[in-house]
């Protein structure tokens, strides 16, 4: 979080920022994929560039590593298109009836309090008069999406991505964008024996907690070469709420469950653990010139959980 407050204090004061998407060598030492450049030449027109890019380094307590060149030891140098540009980025969140006035309090306060970067409310009472193109980002908080996101909506949500907008879809928005008019995300199909016996009743409650997960920690996979991962390593502890399970996508899966075996803490029943495996728990899927992010799981559980935190960071200013 040290690291994306220094980057969102540059974006705000007009600094140009640059990252890596591959790793390089230079002055020595090697950077990782997702390290941020800043060159003179990007900010030759800030007046203040040294001095400004000098006070926010101090002020978060951030070291930089200077060089006298673009051209690195090895990897891709500075003017590659391998090392893109990150822009200034406009950023709006639905509220209102079909969120989810917990997760959506819990967004707000990690831009406000711990992010420190501008967030554009859009009700869902005037969300029909807006024009999603002003905005680069829309982020979709958990929630019952069942009768908003009419046919419509849908196609306005499509056109805003492929015209390369960003939608973030979290846990419960995801099945409101899925299906014949919506998105290629599909849910997770669990065939039933239609042959089982009906359960007297005083069964019934023990059965239907095989199919419960109430709050467990998995360990799952992770592809540390995508940008939505930039800073993990190659596995991630997720915070299941719930047994929502989605299909790995065809391509852009960054965070998955391998299988039952990566349950760590919590309860977690034997057949909702049946259902989860190999299942999606973060992914991007390519729309025309934009992206839909997916987030099976919440990164941002109660602002506690920190370890997915840069997940969150990563899907505003990382993926491109």
């Amino acid at each position: 979080m040290k690291d994306a407050r220094f980057l969102t204090a540059l974006v705000k004061e007009n600094i140009r920022v640059r990252f890596a998407k591959n790793p390089f060598w230079a002055e020595g030492k090697k950077f990782d994929r997702g390290s941020l450049i800043i060159t003179k030449g990007d900010n030759r027109n800030h007046k203040d560039f040294v001095e400004t890019l000098s006070r926010i380094a101090q002020g978060n307590k951030t070291i930089l590593t200077p060089t006298n060149t673009g051209f690195v030891e090895k990897g891709n140098d500075f003017g590659s298109s391998y090392v893109p540009m990150i822009t200034d980025t406009k950023i709006a969140m639905l509220s209102g009836e079909p969120t989810s006035t917990l997760e959506f309090g819990e967004i707000w306060h990690f831009f406000e309090q711990q992010l420190h970067y501008p967030l554009t409310i859009l009700d869902a009472e005037y969300y029909d008069e807006v024009d999603l193109s002003e905005y680069d980002v829309l982020i979709l908080p958990n929630g019952w999406y069942s009768k908003f996101f009419t046919e419509n909506k849908l196609q306005e949500l499509k056109d805003f991505v492929s015209n390369g907008g960003k939608l973030i879809a979290m846990e419960g928005a995801i099945r409101a964008i899925n299906g014949e008019h919506g998105f290629a995300i599909k849910e997770k199909e669990i065939k039933k024996d239609s042959t089982e016996n009906i359960l007297p009743y005083e069964e019934a409650e023990r059965e239907d907690i095989k199919n419960a997960i109430t709050g467990a920690i998995f360990k799952t996979k992770v592809d540390q070469t995508h940008p939505l991962a930039y800073g993990y390593g190659d596995h991630y502890f997720t915070l299941k709420l719930s047994d929502d399970a989605f299909e790995n996508l065809e391509t852009g899966t960054v965070v998955y469950l391998e299988n039952a075996n990566s349950h760590i803490a919590g309860f977690a029943g034997s057949e909702a653990k049946k259902k989860i495996t190999n299942t999606l728990v973060f992914g991007v899927e390519e729309v025309g010139k934009g992206q839909v992010i997916y987030m099976v799981d919440n990164p941002l559980f109660r602002g506690f959980w920190e370890n997915g935190k840069l997940f969150f960071v990563n899907a505003l200013f990382m993926v491109k």
